[in-house]
């Protein structure tokens, strides 16, 4: 697969939110057993699942780990958009992990009740193999590293929370612009949700009711808080040329 293709695969991951989890079901061996699975990614581009220990998937991952979690948009025509296919093993993650925690409660803040509860546990999958269709013509298999090869040095799990607030407290004007330059989107509020290696997604509001969510995708990958401020003042500057 190209270095380009294998971008836009992490890129369609780190913007992306809905999957199915399909795992080996333990109540029928031999068939695979799916279930919808809401998840965000990690710094390192591994899917972060919050899982009930009582689900049926739970079950099935504690006896056998091996797991494919098939990675959509939203979009009405699945025909026409990207899919992407995560072939691996979802391994226990740290709950108590309080960058992981903030993050993933940016985006899905009516969790926070099961994330309290003890029967629910944080996963995440260790990508083995990746397997990509962008388009037409335009498809492949990949070994689950080039994900997040050049990650290794990445700071941004303890930075992003501080690249957050200050964004939201001193920048709001500025988020307001990237809306508007680069989606053509006029709001009235916007909130900085998440940032990452590829780019940040922005939650925009018109008086009190919130419209939607947009993503932003950086030029060049991202791993410290110096290089996102440098892709930031790039963006806000080209909104005002």
């Amino acid at each position: 697969m190209s270095a380009a293709l294998t971008r836009e695969a992490r890129q369609f991951l780190f913007a992306t939110r809905h999957a199915v989890l399909s795992t080996y079901s333990m109540k029928y061996p031999g068939y695979p057993f799916g279930a919808i699975a809401p998840f965000i990614c990690s710094q390192q581009a591994e899917p972060i699942i919050l899982v009930s220990a009582n689900a049926e998937h739970a079950k099935n991952m504690h006896e056998n780990a091996k797991v494919s979690l098939l990675v959509f948009s939203e979009a009405q025509n699945q025909h026409a958009h990207a899919q992407l296919t995560l072939i691996g093993e979802a391994l226990p993650s740290d709950k108590n992990d309080s960058d992981l925690r903030a993050r993933y409660l940016r985006y899905f803040p009516d969790a926070v009740t099961y994330f309290d509860l003890e029967e629910f546990h944080l996963y995440r999958i260790r990508v083995e193999h990746v397997r990509y269709i962008a388009g037409l013509g335009r498809l492949d298999w990949f070994e689950g590293d080039s994900l997040n090869e050049d990650l290794a040095d990445s700071m941004l799990a303890s930075q992003e929370s501080g690249i957050v607030s200050h964004m939201n407290e001193d920048h709001i004007d500025s988020m307001l612009e990237y809306c508007q330059h680069v989606h053509s989107v006029t709001a009235d509020q916007a909130e900085m949700i998440g940032l990452d290696a590829e780019g940040f997604d922005v939650k925009y509001m018109h008086g009190e009711e919130v419209y939607g969510q947009l993503r932003f995708n950086f030029d060049q990958p991202v791993l410290n808080a110096m290089d996102a401020r440098k892709a930031l003042v790039a963006l806000a500057q080209a909104g005002r040329s």
